[in-house]
């Protein structure tokens, strides 16, 4: 068991200080969606002032100028000014509130269920790349024991107590493990990249992942709130399409200043007008349609999500299970392999078995040490994918 402690105690070297919280909030802040997560909240947030303004839409200035200048050159001038307001409907400026608010909640939920989804990326390349350090340390301790063990084998040789031919299968042994080093050297350093791309960091974090509490509310999942909320903006639109039928009516000041004949003073009138938009079916039907569309497509995405999540999570809670299962069988093949390589290590050195048997029971060893590590491994990431699917954060 000295060499499966070792192994762990090697495994948990590799990780570093930072959390994989910390991880998740470095990817997160590398993405181009958090980036720009304050400007949309600044549009919403100047769209939100605008619902509040006196009109609903700027005001507009209008001049007009009429002479006979190029004709008849009587002396005909004419010159107005007038000022446009819009107005809101009745109802309108309610309606608008409510979609920018919606709007604003589902901007929060998009944020929030998109930094899960990372979250669930940073988790599988944190774990791959845990699993091939392992495979690394075990393929380090694998040539350290066929250097030695090929070493041993040469001294006996030469004593003229083993033959030619157990040397040449010790030193190919060892070059086999040589071999599978390199192998898992690349490995770990392509874990590590895929690790150090996604987050920054170019260290491991420690793993301090605890289970999700069983207790919690599914409609809290992220993924759920950001449906629930896109459902609520669809559902916002649609009654201001179908409350607010036409565009916006408008009252218009007017001054005007004219004279018919260079002879004649001018004369000055003001004049106040309103232009009333109609509700076609050209303007409304579409935006009813469109706005139904998204609520029935939003709505039914929330309940297939829905059924997904509960099928991940109940497939996650097997998975800690089988793990659990899987742990505890490796480390008795491992107690079991290590002490019948420990007593025919022994009956090696005096010459009572031969050196097939003795690297036979030796990679027995290897491969249950590796198991071991790997099942430790798997019932970790079994936890941290069930927090995954049931919507719990780093």
């Amino acid at each position: 068991m000295r060499c499966y402690f070792l192994l762990l105690a090697l495994v948990a070297s590799t990780a570093q200080a930072a959390s994989l919280r910390d991880a998740v909030e470095k990817a997160w802040q590398r993405q181009p969606a958090a980036q720009a997560l304050g400007y949309r909240t600044e549009e919403l947030a100047a769209r939100r002032d605008a619902v509040s303004a006196f009109t609903p839409a700027p005001p507009s200035l209008v001049l007009r100028q009429r002479t006979d200048r190029l004709n008849s050159n009587t002396g005909t001038r004419e010159a107005e000014v007038e000022l446009a307001v819009p107005l809101w409907l009745p109802g309108q400026r309610d309606r608008e509130t409510a979609v920018v608010s919606a709007e604003q909640a589902q901007l929060q939920g998009a944020s929030a269920a998109a930094k899960w989804k990372l979250a669930g990326e940073v988790r599988e390349v944190y774990w791959q790349a845990r699993l091939a350090d392992v495979e690394l340390i075990v393929a380090r301790r694998r040539l350290d024991d066929a250097v030695t063990l090929a070493a041993d084998v040469e001294r006996r040789v030469r004593a003229g107590d083993l033959a030619r031919t157990d040397f040449n299968q010790a030193k190919a042994v060892e070059q086999s493990a040589r071999a599978a080093l390199a192998e898992a050297e690349v490995r770990a350093f392509k874990g590590r990249q895929s690790f150090t791309l996604l987050t920054g960091f170019d260290d491991l974090p420690r793993d301090e992942e605890g289970a999700a509490p069983d207790s919690l509310v599914l409609e809290n999942h992220s993924l759920l709130r950001q449906l629930d909320q896109t459902a609520a903006t669809a559902d916002a639109r649609l009654r201001l399409a179908s409350d607010i039928k036409r565009d916006n009516p408008e009252l218009a000041f007017t001054y005007r200043r004219e004279r018919a004949i260079a002879t004649e003073p001018f004369d000055n009138s003001v004049g106040l007008s309103i232009r009333i938009p109609f509700a076609t079916d050209g303007r409304n039907r579409p935006r009813i349609a469109a706005a139904n569309a998204d609520l029935i497509e939003a709505r039914t995405t929330y309940q297939r999500e829905r059924g997904r999540l509960e099928a991940d999570i109940a497939v996650s809670r097997r998975e800690v299970q089988q793990t659990q299962t899987a742990l505890a069988l490796a480390q008795e093949r491992l107690r079991l392999s290590a002490e019948t390589d420990q007593l025919l290590g022994k009956a090696f050195t005096l010459g009572e078995i031969d050196l097939a048997t003795r690297l036979r029971v030796a990679a027995e060893r290897y491969a249950a040490e590796a198991d071991v590590a790997r099942s430790q491994l798997e019932a970790r990431r079994a936890v941290s994918r069930l927090n995954q699917a049931m919507g719990v954060l780093p």
